[in-house]
């Protein structure tokens, strides 16, 4: 500490020859020394005791404890005023002083001195008996509080008391500083404590205000936020600085830990402000992370399996702070998707990335479910086969069941980049994915709200291909080729297959593997003009109208595509991986056979020509 004085004062030799030259001037009245030691006389010869006597400008303390002697280097209590008199006896005025602390204590008073300021009168600064406020006067510009015996305050302090106790600083007011300083603090000041919880001494951050209170939490919530600097920061009811992730706010037991709007995230201990409309990147909250703030708190939060795995996500604060989950946001002109904080994965509020089958609420964005994180290319393979043995496709069907239609709920495939740390951001429109090696061909939604951007298309786009929850349907390269079956609810169509668009909504897409119309030819053969026996399916046959089992009225239409995904507007004969033939006229399949030799032989079983695209083959006649 930087006072005017540290040390004992001292009077000038000027004053000390003031006082030698009065005290000679006398015989047994007024000043005598004997043997060294100065007294004062009265007019009837009696020592003075118990008073001051001035000589010169100085002021000089009879003390009757010595009998009468000049006082010096001590402290001297008048009726209820504290003096200090150097070692030449004289009072000292407008200047600090320290005097030994003779039952120095480690623990309540570890003070090597005590520091006193006397004031222009002598008299020093302090408080009044029995006094239960703090206060301050104001020294070289800065704060300082005294006892009711004039000793500087320090350390923590309330009421005007300094707090001892392990835990006095919980509740104390405010910091002083070592015993060797004592000034008020403002401001931000890193101080050592002895946290009980943790049973250690431990270094926290603390702000205090210009008036020198500490900033604490005295709200019903876990923490209190305070702007400081343009920047929000949390304080718990001790007047600890939070940091990282701070449970904020009080609420049922276990409800609150799981939901992200009871988290907030700080920057580490040595910063400390609160993440405000930001992104980082951590491992989620739990009591046994060395990330969290302590709050008091026992069970799982929010993100429990991440916690427990220690996978770092990427989260999102919004403008109060709070962790952004279950909703696809618009974040600098880039949409983003996170997680339902109760996903049941574990992974609640963190960012999405990769391709994601989930439901969401195509008029507010709500993300109500994520189905399957991360699909990779098996997943997505058992999904455009609607493989009903897969685990994907069971969950598939599942969320499909509980959709909630009339609310706008939907479900399909979205695509955030194969790179959170470098993007993450929601994909629309023609997109290509690569996936465990493999490319695909998307089509994501691009217009609209962040509802409706980013769906995945079923249905066929401007007749060129064929798209199932946003991904293009292709033939494998050994098959050649690839039925597809499109349905649209009848009412819709009005048997118009362009009414199956990719953007007209309620359309199915299925693969139709040939196997299945393999197993139809089996049943039906003509012979040809070879004596061949031809077998063949009439798939013109399974166009158009039909009702299924549930009653609904659907329109259906069968297509054909290649590698490529193309759809094949006219074909003769096109050969697939067996060795089998596809005819498609209009853009629609009308025949499958094992043979391409179709001219008629003169039987019963063969009737009219049938034309596709100019070229005349027979057809079977299965009217009857």
């Amino acid at each position: 500490m930087r006072k005017q004085t540290k040390v004992v004062a001292v009077a000038s030799a000027a004053a000390m020859l003031a006082i030698g030259a009065s005290m000679t001037s006398f015989a047994a009245t007024g000043w005598v020394e004997e043997d060294g030691t100065w007294y004062f006389y009265d007019n009837d010869g009696n020592r003075v005791e118990d008073t001051w006597k001035k000589s010169g400008d100085n002021w000089y303390w009879l003390d009757a404890e010595d009998g009468g002697a000049m006082a010096v280097e001590k402290l001297v209590e008048d009726d209820d005023d504290t003096y200090y008199v150097d070692a030449n006896g004289v009072m000292v005025r407008n200047t600090w002083v320290k005097v030994v602390n003779e039952e120095q204590d480690e623990d309540d008073d570890p003070a090597e001195y005590h520091y006193y300021y006397m004031q222009s009168n002598g008299k020093a600064y302090k408080a009044p008996d029995n006094n239960t406020t703090t206060r301050f006067r104001t020294i070289d510009g800065k704060r300082y509080a005294f006892d009711d015996e004039g000793k500087m305050l320090y350390g923590w302090v309330k009421d005007g008391e300094r707090q001892t106790d392990d835990d006095g600083w919980e509740d104390a007011v405010y910091y002083l500083g070592n015993w060797d300083d004592g000034a008020m603090k403002t401001g931000w000041q890193k101080i050592y404590v002895h946290d009980e919880d943790e049973d250690d001494d431990l270094e926290y951050w603390f702000n205090f205000k210009s008036n020198g209170k500490k900033r604490f939490n005295d709200t019903y919530n876990e923490i209190k936020e305070e702007k400081i600097n343009g920047k929000r920061y949390g304080f718990d009811k001790r007047g600890v600085m939070t940091y990282e992730w701070t449970l904020a706010t009080k609420g049922t037991t276990g409800a609150s830990w799981a939901s992200t709007s009871s988290w907030r995230y700080f920057n580490n201990i040595e910063d400390g402000a609160r993440v405000t409309k930001g992104w980082f990147k951590v491992v989620a909250p739990h009591e046994d992370n060395d990330n969290v703030f302590k709050s008091g708190y026992s069970g799982d939060t929010f993100a429990t399996t991440d916690a427990d795995e220690e996978n770092e996500r990427w989260y999102y604060s919004d403008g109060d702070g709070k962790v952004v989950s279950g909703q696809i946001r618009k974040i600098k002109g880039k949409y983003y998707g996170f997680r339902p904080e109760d996903d049941g994965n574990g992974k609640g509020g963190a960012m999405l990335n990769g391709l994601v089958l989930m439901v969401v609420n195509q008029g507010t964005g709500e993300i109500v479910k994520v189905v399957d994180d991360g699909v990779d290319a098996d997943e997505l393979d058992d999904l455009m086969d609607w493989d009903q043995t897969s685990t994907i496709y069971q969950d598939y069907l599942a969320a499909v069941d509980d959709l909630d239609w009339s609310a706008g709920e939907d479900i399909s495939l979205y695509y955030f980049g194969n790179d959170e740390d470098a993007d993450g951001s929601m994909k629309t429109g023609a997109t290509t994915v690569t996936i465990d090696g493999n490319t695909y061909n998307f089509m994501f939604r691009k217009s609209g709200g962040v509802g409706t951007k980013g769906f995945g298309l079923t249905g066929v786009d401007d007749n060129k291909y064929i798209y199932n929850l946003g991904c293009r349907i292709k033939a494998d390269s050994d098959d050649k080729y690839q039925v597809v079956e499109v349905v649209t609810p009848h009412n819709m169509t009005t048997n118009k297959p362009e009414s199956a668009d990719i953007q007209a909504g309620n359309v199915s897409v299925y693969k139709r593997p040939s196997i299945d119309f393999k197993n139809i030819a089996s049943n039906n053969t003509v012979v040809n003009d070879s004596d061949e026996t031809v077998s063949y399916m009439d798939v013109s046959r399974w166009h158009g109208h039909y009702t299924n089992n549930a009653g609904v009225d659907l329109y259906a239409r069968y297509y054909l595509v290649n590698t490529s995904g193309n759809i094949q507007k006219s074909k003769v004969a096109a050969k697939d991986g067996d060795d089998w033939y596809f005819y498609v006229k209009n853009r629609a399949v009308m025949l499958y056979t094992n043979n391409k030799n179709l001219d008629k032989k003169s039987t019963t079983n063969v009737s009219e020509k049938w034309d596709t695209t100019g070229v005349y083959v027979s057809k079977p006649n299965i009217s009857n």
